[in-house]
């Protein structure tokens, strides 16, 4: 069985805020999906798996691979963010809000990101794997040339845009024949911008920064024509965003007492075993 929405959760790419809002439309039936290990990519087939028997109106991974059209729901979604503000969110998160890392410049920790999978993230986390990129790069291979942002079952917003994509996509699902309000009273989850001193010593002059921003800054580019494209399509543009705007300010007048599920409740299915690219182990 199909969801009806897939949510391809980038980390740092407003993704707290959106599934806020999908827990609200959908009356909380949003399956949290992910593997084991907070690095191992999920392949699509594994929730496909999981979803044979009943399926939820929506699903949201870190985790999960792009899956073909007609696999896992009827429309996949994602938010891109412009890539340094999105590193520059993670650095703070992991250094003064998570406390996974220690605290150091943020130029020494874009250039730790050179040799790592975090490089290019955003596009690692969009392309469709194939199995050679499982054998190679265990599911975390850049592969921009198979990201089709034309494609029917996939939309892609922006964060910067945020508001003018969740009425893009508002009228896309509503085209789709299942309409939601994707309105939310206010950020969730955010950190505030790097300093520029300090701890907040800019790289963006420097060879590393666009290395591992190269391929990221591209797929930006493109998702933002695309979006634009979107948005002409969209009826009475100026009085829908004006809408929007209302009903958000209507849910922060009145705060709906929505909660995100807390990961005792996400399901955790196996890392993929990819032979000759079959899928070898199934979820129990």
């Amino acid at each position: 069985m199909l969801a009806n929405l897939l949510h391809l959760h980038g980390f740092k790419c407003a993704g707290t805020t959106f599934i806020w809002s999908l827990e609200r439309a959908s009356g909380g039936k949003v399956l949290y999906v992910e593997s084991p290990s907070s690095g191992a990519r999920l392949d699509w087939r594994l929730v496909e798996e999981h979803l044979r028997e009943q399926a939820p109106l929506a699903v949201t991974s870190h985790l999960i691979t792009l899956p073909p059209p007609g696999a896992v729901a009827r429309l996949k979604v994602a938010l891109l963010r412009e890539p340094m503000a999105r590193i520059a969110s993670a650095y703070r998160f992991q250094t003064e809000v998570q406390d996974s890392l220690q605290p150091m410049p943020f130029a020494h920790y874009v250039e730790g990101l050179v040799r790592s999978t975090l490089s290019n993230y955003q596009t690692r986390h969009l392309s469709p794997q194939e199995a050679v990129d499982w054998q190679l790069r265990k599911g975390w291979a850049a592969r921009p040339e198979l990201i089709d942002l034309n494609r029917e079952d996939l939309f892609v917003g922006l964060v910067e845009r945020y508001d003018e994509s969740m009425v893009a996509l508002e009228h896309q699902l509503e085209q789709m024949g299942m309409p939601m309000d994707l309105a939310y009273p206010e950020a969730k989850n955010s950190t505030r911008p790097v300093s520029q001193n300090g701890n907040g010593d800019r790289p963006e002059g420097r060879p590393q920064a666009m290395f591992v921003t190269e391929l990221d800054l591209s797929l930006y580019k493109r998702a933002e024509r695309r979006l634009e494209e979107r948005l002409l399509a969209v009826p009475a543009l100026e009085q829908r965003l004006g809408a929007f705007q209302q009903r958000r300010q209507a849910l922060a007048a009145s705060p709906a007492n929505i909660k995100l599920k807390p990961q005792a409740e996400w399901v955790c299915l196996p890392v993929a075993d990819l032979r000759g690219g079959e899928l070898v182990n199934q979820p129990g």
